[in-house]
């Protein structure tokens, strides 16, 4: 079993909750209702775009290590978990949200397969090369246009957590320019969603 790295956890009131409802599209855990707090501080992957990102990456997902970085309510990393991915890593600096998604994990019956680390981005991933954790798929959807993309992109590439072939997912506004290569990360293709753009980083050993 994954032992899982949950640090502090804030509890507040369920009578001062709004509550956004989303659900797991498909596999074990298909139709589970997902909350998510409304407001602008979390902004989870819409159902709509989460499916076209599922049916584009359908092959690598089964038995895959995920990593879910700025995971928010944690629905990319669920959305794997629950089509056999055979673990997650969830990140997110805020303990509200890794509350989040640990009561959606349990809400899903997935908990057992996850690990929680309540950090900011970089230094999660540091300590995830320390540990030598190796990641198959990686989901990133940082706050949009703040320059996180392209900070994300080096910081993986400099610890080669990913696997040569791995993939990173990266959620992002369509008006936000973004990197075509970071590091040994190379983007295979860009998807738009209305205002919502999604690209796709492989990594590739670089040859002279």
């Amino acid at each position: 079993m994954v032992s899982h790295s949950i640090t502090i956890f804030f509890r507040w009131n369920n009578s001062q909750r709004e509550w956004d409802h989303m659900r797991v599209i498909g596999g074990s855990a298909k139709g589970h209702r997902l909350l998510s707090p409304k407001g602008t501080a979390v902004r989870p992957t819409s159902d709509r775009v989460r499916e076209a990102i599922f049916n584009s990456i359908q092959s690598r997902v089964g038995n895959a290590v995920v990593l879910d970085l700025f995971a928010g309510a944690g629905t990319l990393g669920i959305e794997a978990l629950s089509r056999n991915a055979q673990r997650a890593v969830f990140v997110d600096c805020a303990p509200r949200q890794i509350e989040l998604i640990k009561e959606n994990l349990t809400k899903t019956r997935l908990l057992e397969r996850a690990e929680l680390l309540q950090q900011e981005t970089d230094i999660a991933i540091k300590q995830l090369k320390s540990r030598q954790i190796m990641f198959d798929l990686v989901f990133a959807d940082p706050p949009y246009c703040q320059g996180h993309i392209e900070k994300t992109l080096r910081c993986l590439s400099q610890a080669g957590v990913v696997k040569m072939e791995g993939l990173v997912v990266v959620e992002f506004s369509f008006e936000e320019k973004i990197p075509e290569k970071m590091g040994d990360f190379h983007q295979t293709s860009v998807r738009k969603y209305g205002t919502t753009g999604v690209a796709y980083y492989n990594r590739k050993e670089e040859r002279e």
